[in-house]
């Protein structure tokens, strides 16, 4: 099954039972950089977080149990991770910390200090036509209905999450891309996205078949947003007027599933047939587009690695 089950008709006739989602159904999209610049990013199939240090030292940061999405938790707060399918796998007491998503849907911990997750009719029932907050202290709150009135219209569910240098958070979806503002006002950055140069490769699940199909996303400090536009083999610029624009793409079988931003650098995590079921081969590598314009291959996790990895 290709891609994500989020949002679109389907969604809508059968919300709570889309998202009960196995960590086989589709690879991850979890890479997140914290303040040193190490990357740390998940092998769904290894069942695994691998780390990059600042040196480019590759190695096992944990083992997990299939992996979606991840999270960085800057300061550390939320000492016991949260709703059902997401665990903190960073040691309490220690910061930042990492929450790891096996199932669920996407989620980010906000620069205004609350956990944000996609999240279906009820606050326990994770899905992709609304928001969640949660704050440290584990109050859930609805946030965004004005998010979900947008979804309905654009018939598009949630795909992926992240949180701008302003506090707004961005959300990825197959054919879009939104802002959701603090004040829970929601307005469409770009839609219908369209790839001019895309190198199409859709889903072969019907119910996520549309392009580009975005999945993981981050954002600069000037709001523009770079997304992995994973059925086009490429990631994408939109800027904070709507443009779009391919900056790197990928060889076949390689696909973009996740971004994350340290600085001006952009760092993309890509799987092997990602727009494939796990039997035609899922493995993950790391690719850092430079500020400079350079593209470097930072790691490629293979069944060598994967069966005799350096543990920290």
């Amino acid at each position: 099954m290709r891609g994500l089950l989020f949002g679109g008709a389907l969604a809508l006739a059968c919300l709570s039972a889309l998202f009960v989602v196995s960590a086989r159904a589709h690879p991850g999209s979890g890479i997140v950089v914290d303040q040193k610049g190490q990357v740390f990013f998940q092998d769904v199939v290894g069942g695994a977080i691998w780390k990059i240090d600042e040196r480019g030292k590759l190695s096992k940061y944990a083992d997990v149990k299939g992996g979606h999405w991840l999270a960085l938790d800057v300061e550390g707060k939320f000492s016991k991770a949260t709703p059902k399918y997401y665990q903190r796998i960073t040691p309490d007491g220690e910061k930042p910390a990492l929450i790891h998503a096996d199932g669920g849907a996407p989620l980010v911990v906000s620069s205004d200090g609350n956990l944000y997750y996609a999240s279906g009719d009820k606050d326990d029932r994770p899905g992709g036509l609304a928001l969640t907050r949660e704050t440290p202290d584990g109050t859930r709150t609805s946030f965004s209905p004005a998010l979900t009135k947008v979804l309905h219209q654009i018939d598009d569910g949630i795909t992926g999450l992240a949180s701008g240098p302003d506090g707004s958070l961005y959300v990825a979806c197959w054919t879009a891309a939104i802002k959701v503002k603090l004040d829970g006002t929601a307005t469409a950055l770009a839609h219908p996205i369209t790839v001019k140069d895309c190198d199409e490769d859709k889903a072969d699940h019907k119910a996520s078949s549309r392009l580009p199909l975005l999945r993981g996303l981050a954002v600069d400090s000037d709001g523009t947003v770079y997304a992995a536009a994973t059925s086009c083999h490429c990631t994408i610029k939109i800027t904070p007027q709507g443009q779009v624009e391919t900056v790197l793409k990928a060889e076949r079988p390689w696909s973009p599933t996740g971004v994350a931003i340290h600085g001006r650098d952009v760092y993309v995590l890509e799987f092997s047939n990602a727009n494939g079921p796990a039997t035609e081969g899922w493995r993950p590598r790391v690719r850092k587009l430079g500020r400079d314009g350079k593209v470097a291959t930072l790691a490629t996790i293979s069944e060598e690695k994967k069966k005799s990895p350096q543990k920290e």
